[in-house]
C-alpha cells in the first residue's frame, strides 16, 4: 500500500509479513509460551521475560530431540553389536574347519 506522502505504507502487523508456515510456527510457539504466562507478566520488563521463556520452550524441545537420539543410538549400537558379535562367532568357527 502507499500512503498519501507517496512511501509505502507499513503494516501494523510484523507478523502478516511472514510467510504462512513461519506465522503458523510463530503461534504454536507463543501458545507454548502462554503456559509461563504468571511468570512473565510478573517482570519489569514483559517482552524480555517472554523472550527467555521461549528459550524455555526451545530448551524443552532440544532435550526432547537429545533423548529420541540417545534412545535411537542406543538400539543400533545393541543392533550393530549383535551382529558384530554373530560375525565374530561364525569367523571363529570357520576357522575351525
Amino acid at each position: 500500500m502507499i500512503s498519501i506522502n507517496g512511501k509505502p505504507e507499513r503494516s501494523t502487523d510484523w507478523k502478516d509479513n511472514l510467510c504462512v508456515e513461519d506465522e503458523q510456527r510463530l503461534n504454536t510457539l507463543l501458545d507454548s509460551i502462554k503456559r509461563h504466562r504468571c511468570a512473565y507478566k510478573a517482570s519489569e520488563n514483559v517482552q524480555v521475560a517472554q523472550v527467555w521463556c521461549a528459550m524455555i520452550e526451545f530448551m524443552k524441545m532440544a532435550d526432547k530431540l537429545d533423548q529420541r537420539v540417545a534412545y535411537i543410538e542406543r538400539t543400533l549400537d545393541r543392533l550393530f553389536r549383535g551382529h558384530s558379535e554373530e560375525k565374530a562367532a561364525l569367523l571363529k568357527d570357520l576357522t575351525k574347519f
